[in-house]
């Protein structure tokens, strides 16, 4: 009986290519699908069904290939579904699987310890994990041989690739874009401390502003969250803007020459609390000062009065570098437990919440 050599060896082709063909995969060339059909049929090559093997057994080559991937949000209950944020993350991943001829399976996770559902139905040839701050539990369970790419972590101690925004140059960039219009008193606010992107950012600025001599302390507040490590925090996004009373009297109840006149928010969601804590004492935006958030969250960026200047983080440029990545590793899978951390750069996206500032004393 003919064996998938010998089918190889008429064929003009790879064993691999013949395996594919064989197990229905559709990365194959019009020419070389043709020619191992005709050599199967001229050889009456039968395919030998080997025995079922257990889950974690189960070998992710290309031979048992599905032509799906998963995506899966650890840490996540059903609300992030209708925030943008997931719509952005999965928007890159499909455009990525489009001109790639491949399937997402997208699920939310909400406990971290239990494997997704598309590993453990064996659904899928490679794994992509949306996850900010810390690797999931499940992650231990998967099979060895199953590529993985993380979106939006950014921890070198972690041995498997990682897709991430670049926050420290995010901030560099949003320090630069407010110091080149006259901004010298550039305060930093955050109302959630341990954020690992948050922080970075929040260094990014630091830094562009030490470099120039113009870095005060006292103009950064970074305030730990309410439930910091409570998983309910990351569960759902948040219903209602934080509370900025308190940072806004800390920036504004001092002298003129010790205000900001530009105020940077980690992310457009304090942004707008932070409108509301300025409305609330008079301070008019962009008028009295300017703000600057991150993430460029449509539409909230746009229905906030005056609209809000924002850093696009470019979520959905992050989640279709990662799926390309995946693609690489599912492969060549001698790649795949490479420790590298790739980062994704955005853009400022002007709007009307940034003006130069005024002299110290006059109005506007």
């Amino acid at each position: 009986m003919a064996t998938v050599t010998d089918i190889a060896r008429h064929a003009g082709v790879s064993v691999g290519t013949v395996s594919r063909v064989l197990n229905g995969a559709t990365n194959i060339s019009p020419d070389n699908l043709d020619s191992v059909q005709r050599a199967i049929s001229k050889l009456g090559y039968k395919k030998h069904l080997p025995a079922p093997k257990p889950l974690m057994a189960r070998k992710f080559a290309a031979g048992d290939r599905t032509g799906n991937i998963g995506m899966v949000f650890a840490g996540a209950g059903q609300a992030w579904t209708n925030h943008p944020l997931f719509a952005a993350y999965t928007l890159g991943v499909e455009q990525a699987c489009q001109q790639s001829g491949v399937h997402a399976l997208v699920e939310i996770s909400s406990d971290d310890s239990v494997l997704p559902r598309c590993v453990v139905e064996r659904k899928i040839d490679g794994l992509l994990v949306k996850s900010t701050s810390t690797v999931p539990a499940f992650v231990k369970q998967l099979p060895a041989d199953l590529p993985v790419v993380f979106i939006g972590l950014n921890d070198p101690s972690v041995a498997l690739p990682q897709v991430a925004p670049d926050s420290l140059g995010s901030g560099w960039l949003v320090a630069d874009y407010l110091w080149q219009r006259g901004h010298r008193r550039i305060a930093f606010v955050c109302t959630n401390a341990t954020h690992p992107q948050f922080i970075t950012r929040q260094q990014g600025i630091e830094g562009y502003l030490r470099q120039r001599d113009g870095y005060d302390p006292a103009l950064v507040i970074m305030r730990k969250a309410e439930g910091d490590d409570s998983k309910s925090r990351r569960s759902a996004p948040e219903s209602t803007p934080p509370d900025l009373e308190a940072e806004v009297k800390q920036l504004f109840f001092r002298s003129a020459g010790q205000r900001p006149t530009a105020i940077v928010t980690a992310n457009d969601w304090m942004a707008h609390g932070l409108y509301r804590a300025l409305a609330r004492h008079g301070l008019r935006v962009p008028q009295d000062v300017s703000v600057v958030g991150f993430d460029n969250m449509e539409p909230l960026c746009a229905v906030l009065e005056p609209a809000l200047t924002s850093y696009d983080v470019s979520f959905a440029a992050q989640s279709k570098a990662a799926a390309f990545d995946l693609f690489h590793l599912i492969e060549n899978p001698a790649h795949r437990q490479e420790n590298s951390v790739r980062l994704v750069r955005g853009n400022i996206v002007e709007r009307q919440s940034v003006q130069h500032p005024l002299p110290v004393g006059s109005s506007a």
